[in-house]
């Protein structure tokens, strides 16, 4: 029954996904203690844990200050309060603010929706309660910039928010739901880019699952250099849908090929600790790889392994031997798995939609919409 509802549920995705908010905090690894938030779009309601304060429009200008475990709130340089927590909440159709740091100086963003502060022991906890796509779209730009085709924006938006809806308790114990930094997902707030934006809302409550209707783990990359991983090959899970594939689309960029040289000598006490005896030093001082391994030849040594021992931009590499160093010639750039980048915009470029993209790099899965996700959970 569920295969049967599959495309049914995918043609009406886009008239039935509702509105779903998400807490990121942002700011997350600075220690803001003062800053100014200014309206640029719409009005705000300002709330403390006792009620609503006031309302706040553009010509009012907010100073918010940490002092003695309490959010100090002032407009316009007079003084509204001190409180435990402050929501500033937007009232209008369509609200948007800016956070000016001023201690430390020189942090500014742009943040649709609202605002949450917490008076924390040394300092005051900023998270943007916002509607998920508008996260999305800030994410995708972000994570991309905006120089890639319009249709990969759709399909990053959609790997974007099947990621955050499936790591919404990453950060609970903090007390929001992500971080804005890269071991979550990059984001710097608000995106004005039009086609970001379009791409986010055209696929509004698109999320990723596997056969099982569960939200899949979205991996992708930079460029894999020729050849993606199997999951298992980098992490401990094998995922049916996180295959090795060939991949030609990544092969012009820049990014394809890399050389990385490495003293002799530490290369090669580092692997002769690792490796065998019956490994002779001419086989890992020369090593020609037509495709990628997840351990040195008749080893266990993995090159995941050597490649966060000596920072290398993928496992995808050759050894050549000169008079002092090794000389890994490499492809790619990143862990592998999943979704390549480069290689994706390369085929939205040459007019590939986002579906046949992802579906080229993931194996099996299905688009469908997050009420139809609810859904499936019911039954």
């Amino acid at each position: 029954m569920r295969k049967l509802l599959f495309s049914f549920l995918f043609l009406f995705f886009c008239f039935s996904a509702q509105a779903e908010f998400i807490n990121i905090g942002v700011f997350a690894s600075k220690k803001v203690n003062s800053f100014e938030f200014s309206v640029r779009a719409g009005k705000y309601a300002l709330f403390s844990e006792s009620g609503k304060i006031k309302e706040i429009d553009s010509k009012a200008s907010l100073t918010i200050k940490y002092v003695d475990g309490f959010v100090e709130v002032k407009e316009n340089g007079k003084a509204i309060g001190k409180y435990r927590k402050v929501n500033l909440m937007g009232v209008g159709w369509y609200n948007h603010f800016m956070v000016k740091s001023t201690n430390p100086v020189g942090l500014e963003r742009r943040f649709d929706d609202n605002l949450k502060i917490v008076a924390q022991r040394n300092k005051m906890q900023l998270i943007n309660n916002l509607d998920l796509d508008n996260y999305v779209a800030g994410v995708v730009e972000a994570e991309v910039g905006r120089k890639p085709p319009k249709e990969y924006f759709k399909l990053q938006a959609i790997i974007c928010r099947t990621y955050a809806l499936s790591n919404t308790e990453k950060h609970i114990v903090e007390g929001y739901n992500l971080c804005d930094e890269v071991h979550c997902q990059a984001y710097h707030g608000k995106t004005f880019f039009n086609n970001i934006v379009e791409a986010a809302m055209q696929t509004r409550g698109a999320v990723i699952v596997d056969s099982d209707i569960q939200l899949i783990t979205a991996a992708f990359h930079s460029s894999c250099g020729g050849q993606t991983v199997n999951s298992e090959d980098v992490w401990s899970k094998s995922l049916y849908y996180l295959r090795s594939v060939k991949d030609t689309f990544c092969l012009k960029h820049k990014d394809a090929t890399w050389q990385k040289e490495i003293d002799k000598n530490q290369w090669k006490n580092y692997l002769t600790a690792r490796l065998p005896n019956t490994i002779s030093e001419q086989q890992y001082m020369n090593l020609n790889l037509n495709e990628r391994l997840k351990y040195f030849p008749q080893s266990k040594l993995s090159f995941e392994e050597l490649r966060g021992q000596f920072r290398l931009r993928s496992t995808y590499f050759n050894i050549q031997e000169t008079e002092n160093k090794v000389l890994l010639k490499g492809r790619g750039f990143g862990h592998g798995v999943g979704l390549c980048q480069i290689g994706a915009m390369e085929m939205a470029a040459l007019g590939y939609n986002y579906s046949e993209i992802l579906h080229f790099y993931y194996s099996g899965v299905h688009i469908i919409d997050l009420s139809a996700l609810d859904f499936f959970k019911e039954d």
